[in-house]
Parts: C-alpha cells; structure tokens; sequence
C-alpha cells in the first residue's frame, strides 16, 4: 500500500474514532452538558433543540462514513495485496537471470515472501535451491522443472502436485516432507539422505537414485520404469503394487535386505 495513502487513511480513521467518542459521550451524558452550556445560550438558529438534532444527525452521519470507510479499508488492503503478489511474482520470475553467488539465498527469499502472502502456486523453472536449509515451506500446483535442491535439508517441506521434472538433490538430507502427485522424471537423486520417504502416487520413470540412502523408503505402486537404484540403501523399501520393477534393479543396490516387493516382480 501506498505509504501517503496508508498514513492518510489512518489519521482519519483515528480522528474519526475520536469524533465518534465525544459525540457519544455528549450524547450520554446530554442532561448534564445541557444544563451546563445551553440553559441561557442562544445565538441566532443555535440553542439546545439545534444542538439535540445536531447529534441525532452526527450519530447517522458517522454511522455511515465507518460503513462506508471500512468498506473502502477492506478493498484498499485487498488491492495492497494483490499489488505485493503481482511484484513478489514478478521478482521470483526475474530471478531466472540472476546468477550470482547468493541466487539461491534471492530464491528462498522469494518463495518465503509469496508464502506469508498465502500464495503456494509458483513458477520456478530452473530455480537455485542449493545449500539451504529449507524448513516448513509448502508448495502446490507449481513448476519447479529442473530446481537445483542440492546439498540443501528439506526439513517439513509439503510438496503436492508439482513438476519436478528433472530436479536434483546431489547430497541432499530430506526430514518429515511430503511428496504427493509429483512429477519425478529424470531426476537425479545422488547421495541423497531420503529414509522413510514416500514417493506413493508420484511419476519417477527414469529417476536416478544413485548412492542414497532409502532405508524404509515408500515406492507402492509407482511405475519404475528407467529407474537405476545403483548402490542404494533399500533395506526395508517397499515396492507393493509398483510397475515394471524388476530384481535386477533391485540388485544393483548395496543393501536390499527385507526389501517388500510387488506380488509379481518381473524377473
């Protein structure tokens, strides 16, 4: 918002307050501040019955002008608001050209901004994520093709519904996130720390999740298609009702002891 305009709109909102308390304590105690000021004033129109259909009148008057005022605050906060969405949208999506050291650090300063403006659709395709602890953030519907998450700790990070297509998690830690409807493919999970995730409902054809840890991890009925799980951890992994998993794949992992397979692996 406007800082001249917030300024104004404040002052009168607190004059008129003001305005509003001493007309109703006059009105109040009317019997007193008649007998007061008005048992002998009079000045031309101005005597005691003037004054009585004043207040009457300034009651509605103000009445109306806080109907009217809030009303008015209401839409004034709502475009404030949609102006500060248009700009952060907008700062996130100039971004794509910065490449400078603290690129990553701009990124998470931006999502985190469009968060506290209660926006989790965006578009970040090709966005710097790296080495950053990344904590509580949630994202919907949005396009994070190709984002660098590398060497970063996702930790409560909600995930529903987006394109990660392409992503990389080199050396990454994740911790108590939710991966729901994501598009996986071709992404590259290397030396990532993912135990206990679940990657239930999410496309991972021709992921690669090379060297990471994936004890306990949760695969059921994904579609396994390209999938390398090459010296991966799979202890306990289960795969119950996954496509196109074979016990090659499976073997190429340094651990896969207590792994749960599909009720018909292929061979």
């Amino acid at each position: 918002m406007n800082k001249k305009l917030d300024t104004l709109m404040k002052v009168t909102i607190f004059m008129l307050i003001i305005l509003s308390i001493v007309t109703v304590l006059i009105t109040g105690f009317w019997e007193g501040v008649s007998n007061f000021v008005f048992p002998n004033l009079t000045w031309g129109l101005y005597n005691k019955d003037f004054f009585e259909n004043l207040l009457v009148e300034m009651h509605g008057g103000i009445i109306d002008l806080l109907i009217v005022g809030v009303i008015l605050y209401g839409f004034e906060i709502r475009r404030a608001k949609s102006d500060s969405i248009k700009e952060a949208k907008n700062n996130l999506a100039d971004l794509r050209y910065y490449s400078g050291s603290d690129a990553s650090f701009k990124f998470y300063r931006a999502l985190r901004l469009l968060a506290s403006l209660k926006v989790h659709n965006v578009e970040m395709p090709n966005g710097s994520l790296n080495d950053l602890k990344i904590k509580s953030l949630s994202l919907s519907k949005s396009n994070l093709a190709a984002t660098d998450f590398s060497r970063s700790t996702l930790d409560s990070v909600s995930l529903q519904n987006c394109d990660l297509q392409a992503a990389q998690f080199f050396d990454s830690k994740l911790r108590h996130c939710i991966f729901k409807n994501l598009n996986l493919k071709r992404s590259k999970f290397i030396k990532a720390d993912l135990r206990g995730m679940s990657f239930e409902s999410c496309i991972i054809e021709g992921a690669v999740f090379k060297d990471s840890n994936l004890q306990s991890a949760i695969f059921k009925g994904v579609d396994c298609r390209g999938v390398s799980f090459k010296g991966c951890n799979l202890r306990g992994a289960s795969f119950r009702g996954a496509q196109n998993l074979t016990r090659n794949m499976v073997e190429e992992a340094e651990d896969y002891r207590f792994v749960k397979y599909p009720e018909r692996a292929d061979d």
